[in-house]
C-alpha cells in the first residue's frame, strides 16, 4: 500500500497561469475544462494558479483559488472528472446529499453530470480529465455516475494511484509526454487501464443520486439512517409503506442491484471509513456489529471482496 501522501511536484513545472484576478482565472480554466461559475466565499481575494498536462486523452492537473470558493459547472460535456485534494477538503453537492473529498476520497463525475463543489480556502485540487472518446469501447461501469465516492488510496485503486503520483512527480515523463504525442497517448491509457478495475469494485456507489422514483431514493435515505439495525427487505417495504416487489423491481431498474445488496454496501463503507478513522483499542467485531454484521466471518468476507483487504489490515493502517 501506498504509504506516502500523494503530491505533485513536477508537475508544478507545468504550470498554464497564475493569476489574482477571478475573471481571467475563470476564462483560463474554462480553455481546459469548459464555462463554469466561480462564486468566491472567503474574506480575501486568493491567487489562483492551474498545473495542466495533457496524457493523450487523458489530462492531469492541479487547481487552486487560494481563498474559499465554489465551483459549479451545469453539465460535465465531452469529458469524465475524478477530482480529489492534494491539500484541503472539497464538498461536492449531489442529488439530495454532500460527498466529501480529501486527500483519502476522490468524487467521480460522469459526463453530461453536473458538478457543484465547494472548496476550502486551502483546497489544491487534483484532477484527472478522461476524454469519452478516449475510453473507446470501455465505458464506466454500470452505477457510475454523478457524486460516486472512491476511496483512492484503497487496495483495489493502489496501483492506478501508485502509477499517477510516479507520472506527477516525473519532470521527465511529463515532458517526455508533452513532446511525444505517442507515448503521453500510451501513459493515458495505462492510467485508465489501472484505474477501470477499481471503478467495477467502487460501482454502484450506494446514495448515488440518478433520474429515479422518489420511492427509491426514500429508501435510500431509510438504509443510511439504519444501517445499524436489523434490517430485512420486508422492514423497509413496510416502513415506506411498498410492496415488496415494487422495492425491489424499483432497484434492480435504477440502482442495478436488489436493496439488500444495496444496504450492503452501504454497512460496508461504513465500517470502511471507521476502521481507517479508529481510536486505540477498536476491535474489528464491535465496528462489525454497529455496521449491522452479526456474522464476523461473512462480514470479513464481503469486505476483502468489496476493499481488497481485510477488516483487520485496514484497522492496522489507519489514519
Amino acid at each position: 500500500m501506498l504509504k506516502s501522501p500523494f503530491s505533485a511536484l513536477a508537475l508544478r513545472e507545468f504550470r498554464l497561469f497564475e493569476s489574482a484576478d477571478l475573471d481571467e482565472t475563470r476564462e483560463l480554466i474554462s480553455g481546459v475544462m469548459q464555462p463554469h461559475l466561480l462564486v468566491p466565499s472567503g474574506a480575501k481575494a486568493g491567487r489562483s494558479h492551474m498545473d495542466f498536462v495533457r496524457l493523450g486523452g487523458v489530462g492531469i492537473g492541479t487547481i487552486a483559488f487560494g481563498t474559499a470558493m465554489r465551483v459549479d459547472v451545469e453539465a460535465v460535456d465531452g469529458y469524465h472528472l475524478l477530482m480529489f485534494c492534494v491539500n484541503g477538503q472539497a464538498e461536492v453537492r449531489t442529488r439530495g446529499r454532500i460527498v466529501c473529498a480529501d486527500q483519502s476520497n476522490a468524487v467521480l463525475c460522469a459526463a453530461g453530470e453536473p458538478f457543484d463543489a465547494v472548496l476550502s480556502p486551502d483546497c489544491e485540487q487534483f484532477i484527472v480529465r478522461i476524454d469519452t472518446g478516449f475510453l473507446g469501447t470501455q465505458a464506466w461501469p454500470a452505477g457510475l455516475g454523478h457524486g460516486s465516492h472512491l476511496h483512492v488510496d484503497s487496495p483495489a485503486l493502489v496501483g492506478w494511484l501508485q502509477q499517477l503520483n510516479l507520472i506527477a512527480n516525473s519532470s521527465a515523463l511529463l515532458d517526455l509526454a508533452r513532446k511525444n504525442e505517442g507515448v503521453g497517448r500510451q501513459m493515458g491509457r495505462l492510467l485508465i487501464e489501472l484505474l477501470t478495475p477499481g471503478l467495477v469494485t467502487a460501482a454502484p456507489e450506494p446514495g448515488r443520486r440518478t433520474a429515479s422514483p422518489g420511492f427509491v431514493r426514500r429508501a435510500e435515505d431509510f438504509m443510511q439512517e439504519h444501517c445499524g439495525e436489523v434490517l430485512r427487505l420486508p422492514d423497509i417495504a413496510t416502513a415506506l409503506g411498498l410492496p415488496e416487489r415494487t422495492l425491489r423491481d424499483g432497484f434492480q431498474q435504477f440502482r442495478g442491484i436488489s436493496p439488500t445488496q444495496y444496504l450492503r454496501q452501504i454497512r460496508l463503507d461504513r465500517a470502511y471509513q471507521i476502521l481507517r478513522e479508529a481510536a486505540p483499542g477498536v476491535q474489528v467485531s464491535q465496528v462489525a456489529m454497529d455496521c449491522g454484521f452479526f456474522h464476523l466471518g461473512r462480514f470479513s468476507i464481503e469486505y476483502k471482496k468489496r476493499f481488497g483487504e481485510s477488516p483487520s489490515e485496514t484497522l492496522a493502517r489507519r489514519m
